[in-house]
């Protein structure tokens, strides 16, 4: 089941802390609030994929090997609330919302774009537009711009939009998962793929193959 608006307004205002909703800022609530949906705002810093001469990232890599590669080839942008980040069409940009946001136990979200800014060409989410019960943080926006044109995206502006979907409460929260990387994040968050334990196993297997050769 989806929460309605009114659904959504009592869970912000709910005393009980396990069954509440937080989300803030929010400055104009009035303009915030869909159907079955709240609008969240673009922050103030952005992560850009910038032209190296790196070929390409070695993904089984040590883990510090790896963050000092996608240090060369990713930079923080800071914006001032009245100066546009510009997007160029065919290029990616990682950013999160201004809002923090807490999920309790038996929500799960869905962060979407605004039909407004999809008629632009703007994407802000390649694939990981889902929530866990639990997650507590900024939310990281996965920024494309698939027009022809440039998109001038201003910190506080409404990019998305959150929805809430009713579940049995989970006894595996995000913030409690073993392999949480994201939990608690108050700015944008590059990719920590990293850290999954796959490629450690991978790495591990390689170096078993090297010794027998």
């Amino acid at each position: 089941m989806i929460l309605n608006e009114t659904q959504i307004l009592e869970r912000l205002l709910d005393p009980d802390p396990e069954r509440r909703i937080i989300i803030t800022p929010l400055i104009y609530p009035e303009e915030q609030f869909g159907p079955t949906s709240i609008d969240l705002r673009l922050g103030t810093d952005f992560k850009v994929l910038r032209r190296s001469n790196l070929t390409h990232l070695d993904l089984v890599s040590a883990p510090e090997r790896l963050t000092k590669d996608m240090n060369k080839y990713m930079t923080t942008v800071k914006v001032n609330p009245t100066e546009p980040f510009v997007l160029h069409p065919g290029e990616f940009a990682l950013a999160s919302t201004l809002e923090y946001i807490s999920i309790p136990l038996d929500l799960a979200a869905r962060l979407e774009g605004r039909s407004t800014w999809g008629r632009l060409g703007l994407q802000i989410h390649a694939t990981a537009g889902f929530v866990d019960p639990g997650f507590r943080g900024a939310l990281t926006f996965e920024l494309s711009n698939v027009s022809t044109v440039p998109i001038q995206l201003y910190p506080g502006v409404r990019i998305s939009q959150l929805c809430f979907f009713q579940s049995v409460e989970t006894h595996l929260p995000y913030n409690k998962k073993k392999l949480t990387k994201y939990s608690g994040k108050l700015s944008t968050a590059a990719s920590a793929f990293f850290r999954d334990p796959e490629y450690a196993r991978i790495r591990e297997a390689q170096e078993k193959l090297s010794y027998q050769y």
